[in-house]
């Protein structure tokens, strides 16, 4: 629910439309309360957006423990593109779960949305996808992710390239045998 919104591209976003942090909590606090009244089976995953230059922190947003069941983090390596410049894994990534797991020390973390652009030499994808299980590997609390497995704005997928694929199969093996 209300994903990213420490990034400026959706309306609940902070800092759009007048949003403040407090205004977000309220209104997670507000829709958990009303959810949870009436459905005892759902579950609420908080998902900020990794801290780029493009974002701000998500720490001010954090609804409380007592108000999510996992914790969501969303992170793409856009690659060299206008705005943007490539950036590994360990990069994207090592901050935010820091602060995650900063923030809460109990609930299971989620990549709720995880992608990587191609780079301009055919091996950078593959050694993305192979760093990005490197990091989530080392991070016990990291429980699964998503991968956002589309020809969008970039080529996300992870089977872009018969490289990729291969990083992409090996890793989840060597992944899910730990």
């Amino acid at each position: 629910m209300a994903q990213e919104m420490n990034g400026d591209w959706y309306p609940w976003s902070i800092g759009t439309n007048g949003n403040t942090p407090g205004d977000f909590k309220a209104v997670w606090a507000r829709i958990h309360a009303i959810v949870t009244s009436q459905a005892s089976n759902v579950s609420f995953v908080w998902a900020p957006n990794v801290v780029t230059d493009g974002t701000q922190g998500f720490a001010e947003c954090f609804p409380g423990s007592h108000l999510v069941d996992y914790l969501g983090l969303d992170g793409y390596n856009w690659g060299e593109t206008a705005g943007h410049q490539w950036q590994s894994a360990h990069t994207l990534f090592t901050k935010s779960l820091s602060t995650l797991t900063q923030l809460d020390s109990e609930h299971p973390i989620l990549i709720t949305e995880v992608g990587c652009a191609e780079g301009d030499q055919s091996n950078l994808k593959p050694q993305w996808i192979r760093d990005f299980f490197t990091v989530i590997g080392t991070n016990d609390r990291v429980a699964a992710f998503i991968w956002f497995q589309m020809d969008k704005e970039r080529d996300w997928r992870f089977n872009s390239s018969p490289l990729s694929a291969r990083a992409f199969r090996e890793s989840l093996a060597a992944w899910t045998h730990n």
